[in-house]
């Protein structure tokens, strides 16, 4: 989550420059305006989400059992959503209280267990992708095609420099 709201002028971003040593004013301007948006983004895309009742984890947990009918383990639930496996647990265990899921034992190993989309999980997403899929075009209707592209290529030149980043930070 990025909490800065009161983004710093050019003028403010130079003098810190001198005084702390940074190499490069404009790409940290940028870097400010983007995390700015893509926090605004998230923010927007969370109340949507929250028209149908659901949080981004929900969403994408249904996602992946909507996915994977045949049910998915608590391990690869937390994988898919990048989170532990406790929280991906205890997510569950609220959304299997609220009936969007249903867990049973693995058939195989007994300390384990299968997570499926219950009915009402169904019903749920049934609602939200359709308003989730009018919310991103809407968002992606100010982009034209060349736009589009440009953003995606430079969306894959990001990962890699925050993966060649943060590799050398290792």
């Amino acid at each position: 989550m990025f909490e800065l709201k009161d983004l710093p002028s050019q003028e403010t971003l130079a003098a810190f420059a001198l005084q702390y040593c940074n190499p490069d004013v404009e790409g940290l301007h940028l870097w400010l305006m983007w995390a700015s948006s893509t926090e605004a983004m998230l923010s927007a895309f969370t109340d949507q989400l929250a028209t149908n009742g659901l949080t981004q984890a929900k969403f994408f947990v249904l996602l992946l059992l909507l996915r994977n009918p045949s049910g998915l383990s608590i391990g690869a639930l937390a994988e898919g959503v990048n989170v532990t496996s406790p929280t991906m647990t205890r997510i569950i265990d609220r959304m299997e209280v609220a009936g969007l899921c249903e867990r049973e034992q693995h058939t195989v190993d007994r300390r384990a267990w299968v997570v499926r989309i219950a009915k009402a999980g169904e019903a749920v997403m049934a609602q939200a992708i359709p308003d989730h899929y009018t919310w991103v075009a809407e968002l992606m209707s100010h982009f034209n095609a060349e736009e589009r592209s440009q953003i995606r290529h430079l969306m894959n030149k990001l990962n890699k420099a925050t993966q060649a980043v943060g590799a050398a930070n290792a």
